[in-house]
């Protein structure tokens, strides 16, 4: 079963991510994390190996073009794909929002250090590096292999939540587990990687651009910016119109995405009930339960720390 190939790679992942911890807590590896270009390969690297070292031991007829969906899109599509990138901001922009209601803005705290740095290495490492490794395993290999399954919208949900868990953070957690299941969604809709990879590089090249323009134009905007909760409760009502209308669009440009790749069907069917009598296929199993477990604890024990 392919779920279970799946939720090993995700155990593994922990496991890598545990040695380059104490690889840094003991100073065996010794870099300049604050350099965002390091510190990006450094934490990819984890996430790229674990699915790669699962991926080696394929024995299937299926290509791994196909096992990971590397394939094109119309030219139609890819519009589609990028207004849809551009639809789902706002809704990450009210989950982060409602985060800090009770958690740092973990993104904030490393502000000041992107912004020393070249705003080009910054926009690469964030929006092209990140973006083609998460995707590769948490919609390529993780998702996709759900599907190998015939698991329906469970896959989408927990290829989310683990993606969203990986940050080990509770706030970018929080915006990340809305995101991955609108890049599930349109990877779904496309059959295609790419269209992730897009709706993951703009939602993250968004951040960074408009991070380096408030600072070119207001310049000292980001020392010692915080936001105390009766602020963010004002802003959220705001926040929540926008994150609508923004859903409103990218179900819309979803459904063309389809509709231009002819695959309305395969999106319906994540929403099928299982018949009666048809065997609902696993999607859970040990090394899948007990990595989540352990994220979880992290990110509390992180939060209280």
């Amino acid at each position: 079963m392919e779920y279970k190939r799946v939720n090993w790679g995700f155990f593994i992942f922990l496991i890598l991510e545990i040695i380059l911890i104490l690889l840094f807590v003991f100073e065996v590896v010794n870099v300049d994390l604050e350099d965002t270009l390091i510190s990006t390969l450094v934490a990819e690297s984890t996430i790229f190996f674990a699915p790669a070292i699962m991926l080696s031991f394929n024995r299937d007829d299926i290509k791994l073009t196909d096992r990971l969906g590397l394939k094109g899109m119309k030219l139609s599509t890819a519009a589609m794909v990028v207004l849809y990138g551009i639809a789902i901001m706002p809704i990450g922009t009210l989950a982060n929002a409602i985060s800090l209601l009770w958690v740092d803005n973990t993104v904030l705290e490393s502000t000041d250090s992107m912004l020393s740095q070249n705003w080009v290495i910054v926009l690469i490492a964030t929006s092209l590096i990140a973006p083609l490794v998460e995707e590769f395993c948490f919609r390529g290999f993780m998702y996709n292999g759900y599907r190998q399954d015939k698991i329906r919208f469970s896959a989408v949900v927990v290829s989310a939540l683990a993606f969203a868990f990986m940050h080990m953070n509770v706030n970018q957690a929080a915006y990340a587990f809305i995101v991955g299941i609108a890049f599930a969604m349109i990877y779904e809709a496309t059959g295609s990687l790419w269209s992730s990879v897009i709706c993951h590089g703009l939602f993250n090249a968004e951040s960074v651009i408009f991070m380096y323009l408030e600072e070119y134009f207001y310049p000292g905007t980001y020392d010692d910016l915080t936001l105390n909760r009766d602020e963010i409760l004002s802003y959220l009502p705001f926040y929540a119109l926008l994150a609508v209308g923004g859903l409103i669009f990218a179900i819309l440009f979803l459904y063309l995405a389809a509709k231009f790749q002819n695959r309305i069907k395969n999106v319906r069917g994540l929403f099928e009930p299982y018949q009666r009598g048809e065997k609902k296929p696993k999607i859970f199993s040990a090394p899948l339960v007990i990595t989540l477990i352990l994220l979880f604890c992290y990110m509390i024990l992180n939060e209280i720390g």
